[in-house]
């Protein structure tokens, strides 16, 4: 028979390693949602995952490649999603669940999403491009054919509002619908259209092979009366640079933020050490991807607001300095915003 002071000591072992295995075992497991491979939210998100996972041993963060507007908000809605990257006018169409999104992302029944942002990271540039060099502002765009309606598409109703920011009268332009950027691209080489309005990327290098392609002004105060129109979409000003994507014309334009949300629900301390780690290793964050993650930093975390920022995050914003009296009568807009049921 063992002696009890034998059997002391391998208890008090046993007990160590089944402490230890707990403590390992005890990860927070977190699901973060972003578009496929090859997209600037994959990108993004691969590069935010890397570092949560390095430097907070206490979450396991796993990246999940889905559609994160409809799909993902489904998700979230029933807790099986934690966070995610989208527009902020996506953000504050779930939130919200006002139209168009309630229709293109078939949310009735599941908006109003119960989401919160944590932060806004890099722009997705939009602007109207033309193979007229007489159209110079929103205005000339009247009596022309322009690409504006693509069915189905929540940009149908940005487009709308853009012209009427800058002046121009919808019913006198000759609204060319379009099912696909291929077919813009085909359609301004043939002149069925002279100007579109559409994300700034590499599809106009291959309209400007073919014929000359000008950047039309989109003005800082008509970014600021289209936020007038559509409030809590998120547009901010950019600029399109001459010779980039092969234009013959640069100029002021406008872009949407993408941003970061979470679900309702998760956790304050979980949000706040999310929010403090990917701000407080920017440096690394940008290593990891220089390209898309240079903007995911604090001077930028709050320029468009879609939906209450959580309360972990403004925790950490407020420790940081950053969480200002304008930004905090934005956020109790949003609180107290009607959402659609």
């Amino acid at each position: 028979m063992l002696h009890w002071k034998k059997i002391v000591p391998i208890v008090l072992t046993f007990c160590l390693v089944l402490s230890l295995t707990t403590t390992a075992n005890a990860r927070t497991a977190l699901t973060f949602g972003t578009m496929d491979a090859g997209t600037s939210t994959y990108a993004a998100g691969a590069a935010l995952a890397a570092v949560w996972n390095n430097h907070l041993p206490e979450y396991t963060v796993t990246q999940q490649p889905m559609q994160v507007t409809g799909p993902a908000f489904r998700l979230l809605k029933v807790d099986e999603l934690d966070l995610a990257i989208t527009t902020v006018w996506a953000i504050h169409g779930a939130y919200t669940g006002e139209d168009p999104f309630w229709d293109t992302w078939n949310l009735e029944g599941v908006a109003p999403v119960p989401i919160q942002q944590i932060c806004t990271g890099n722009d997705m540039r939009y602007g109207f491009f033309t193979t007229d060099p007489t159209i110079k502002t929103i205005k000339d765009l009247e009596g022309k054919k322009v690409y504006i309606t693509q069915p189905g598409a929540e940009s149908d109703i940005q487009v709308k509002a853009l012209l009427e920011a800058g002046g121009a009268d919808y019913s006198k332009i000759t609204d060319v619908s379009f099912s696909s950027i291929a077919e813009v691209q085909q359609g301004l080489k043939e002149g069925r259209a002279v100007a579109v309005y559409w994300t700034a990327s590499t599809w106009i290098q291959d309209v400007a092979t073919n014929k000359p392609m000008y950047t039309v002004e989109i003005s800082n105060e008509e970014v600021a009366k289209l936020n007038e129109l559509l409030p809590g979409w998120g547009f901010v000003p950019e600029k399109m640079e001459e010779g980039e994507f092969g234009l013959t014309t640069g100029g002021d334009t406008l872009a949407v933020p993408f941003g970061l949300y979470v679900r309702e629900g998760l956790d304050e301390e979980i949000v706040y050490n999310l929010t403090k780690t990917m701000y407080e290793n920017h440096d690394e964050v940008v290593q990891l991807n220089p390209q898309y993650l240079t903007d995911w930093s604090l001077d930028r975390a709050l320029i468009s607001i879609g939906a209450p920022i959580h309360p972990g995050a403004i925790r950490y914003y407020r420790e940081a300095g950053v969480w200002t009296d304008e930004i905090n009568a934005q956020n109790e807009v949003l609180l107290s915003t009607q959402r659609r049921e």
